[in-house]
């Protein structure tokens, strides 16, 4: 299936050297380039794209029309493959008085001259170059080197190269492959329904920047797919839940990147009632949740009233609103078990880090949090619209929580059990404080007092807006309960907590074990 070029592109760009093997890809014509940054990789230069995100983190239940621009800012991103080692030299168009490149814990030693930061680079990952704060940062995509072993020429493969497509909704078949060469930009959407044996792939940019909410499915909507590959692309300026697999088994997403999330309920990968889904290497920085294991009621059908086997390894996620890592808020299944995260990376936060919200009747259990390095939550603005935010409510680490909320789709509540943390490390960084800032004066806040609940205090306001706890664990009642939490090697700033009366928790919670 062939698609067509409609504007001029340029060729792909590829060096090699005895240190390293390098690929480059240009950029098509009409895509502008950011001007915070320039950079260079082994003295070739890069391209420097724009993405638009959040400024601060504001939200507020749908109103009908989409965020102010005055939320939101642009900020700088960058991709190349490699293999071996690379000099990346990066020059900010500001004055460099404090550099950080997150995640802190990724170790990425550079020199800095005026404005200059150089930095060497032995193994593929994703970064961010931040100048003096966390605004207008650059996000670095260093890919690993592939053979992707496409035939260009084969009737099921969808092939978009270099240069600008508008593509619509891409609907992808069994057996088929939708691949995104580097140098790409596709506007659409991908989705497959019924299919088996399908891949998502390449080095190139999907973008949703000219659709609407509700304009089209989801940026990728896979819906009863079974043995599905998403690899290497990059996502950009979705219109509403950006990867959303429902009813799926066996599906990988691997090396994907997610930038330009800025508008309303724009996650990154919600997972909706499957099993067997791997979500590997991967960078998402998202307006709303990061990553969303849920069960919906319309998809609440036999396999799929059990969810299960979910990995997230080895990801990097920057959440400017909402949470990081989230089991729920809906949970309509029967059970939710067998969820392993692993070697995750938080470079920034809001409300929550890691939570588990138990409003439908799933018993969720047998889950597994381990090696999760989690920095400073972002603090400007603290408010829903016009209403404040108590900074005791913000940057918790773990929540857990059984309550009614008005996301509740199932008449009965149900349980947690069996969770356990190792390897838990935050640096927490100085203490949270409210920065003003200037609103839209037209924001309204519908079931106000419902999303402040349900979306910031975790069911239980008084207790959240009275004590700072990073832990908070609340059961519904004594039938739907929290039992047999295990943390085991949890630090904050470097210093290991063994104090279990510094978790805040109900009396429907009980055997909570901190080692």
């Amino acid at each position: 299936m062939k698609h067509v070029v409609l504007l001029v592109f340029s060729l792909i760009a590829i060096s090699c050297n005895q240190r390293s093997n390098l690929i480059l890809y240009n950029a098509p014509r009409p895509e502008l380039k950011a001007n915070d940054f320039e950079m260079s990789v082994d003295n070739q230069q890069v391209f420097i794209y724009k993405a638009r995100v959040s400024k601060y983190p504001v939200n507020q239940v749908w109103p009908g029309y989409q965020r102010s621009l005055s939320q939101t800012e642009v900020a700088s991103f960058a991709y190349f493959d490699f293999k071996g080692e690379v000099e990346i030299k990066i020059h900010s168009n500001e004055r460099i008085k404090k550099l950080d490149i997150r995640p802190k814990e990724f170790n990425i030693r550079s020199i800095v001259e005026d404005s200059l930061i150089t930095i060497k680079l032995s193994r593929p990952c994703q970064f961010t170059i931040e100048i003096n704060g966390y605004h207008k940062a650059l996000h670095v995509f260093a890919n690993p080197v592939e053979d992707f072993n496409i035939d260009k020429e084969d009737s099921k493969v969808h092939y978009f190269g270099p240069g600008v497509h508008e593509a619509g909704i891409i609907h992808l078949k069994s057996n088929e492959t939708v691949f995104i060469d580097g140098g790409a930009i596709v506007y659409g959407v991908i989705e497959a329904e019924n299919a088996q044996n399908i891949k998502i792939i390449g080095r190139g940019i999907l973008d949703a920047s000219k659709i609407k909410r509700n304009g089209a499915p989801n940026m990728i909507t896979l819906k009863n797919v079974k043995h599905a590959y998403v690899g290497g692309i990059i996502l950009r300026d979705p219109h509403e839940w950006t990867v959303v697999p429902t009813n799926c088994d066996s599906v990988i997403f691997d090396n994907i990147k997610m930038i330009g999330l800025w508008r309303y309920n724009s996650d990154g990968i919600d997972i909706v009632n499957c099993k067997n889904i791997t979500i590997k290497n991967t960078f998402i920085r998202s307006f709303d949740d990061n990553i969303v294991i849920r069960g919906m009621k319309v998809s609440d059908v036999e396999p799929y009233n059990i969810i299960n086997n979910i990995i997230v390894d080895s990801c990097v996620l920057w959440n400017d609103w909402g949470r990081a890592l989230e089991i729920g808020a809906s949970t309509v299944a029967d059970t939710i078990k067998d969820i392993w995260f692993s070697n995750c990376y938080i470079p920034h936060f809001t409300a929550v880090a890691m939570d588990i919200q138990n409003c439908d009747r799933g018993y969720v259990k047998n889950i597994h949090y381990n090696n999760i390095f989690i920095e400073d939550p972002i603090s400007d603005s603290l408010t829903l619209g016009q209403t404040p935010i108590s900074t005791n409510a913000w940057g918790k680490i773990i929540v857990l929580g059984i309550y009614d909320s008005f996301y509740a789709n199932d008449t009965v509540r149900g349980d947690i059990s069996d969770v356990y943390f190792n390897g838990i490390k935050y640096n927490k960084g100085n203490s949270l404080e409210a920065y003003s800032i200037e609103h839209d004066s037209t924001l309204v806040i519908d079931d106000s007092k419902h999303f402040i609940r349900d979306n910031i205090y975790f069911g239980n306001i008084k207790f959240n807006t009275t004590f700072s706890k990073d832990i908070y664990l609340s059961g519904y009642d004594a039938s739907h309960s929290i039992t047999n939490i295990f943390i085991k090697n949890f630090f904050i700033n470097d210093k290991r907590q063994v104090n279990a009366s510094s978790i805040g928790k109900n009396e429907f919670v009980s055997n909570v074990i901190l080692n």
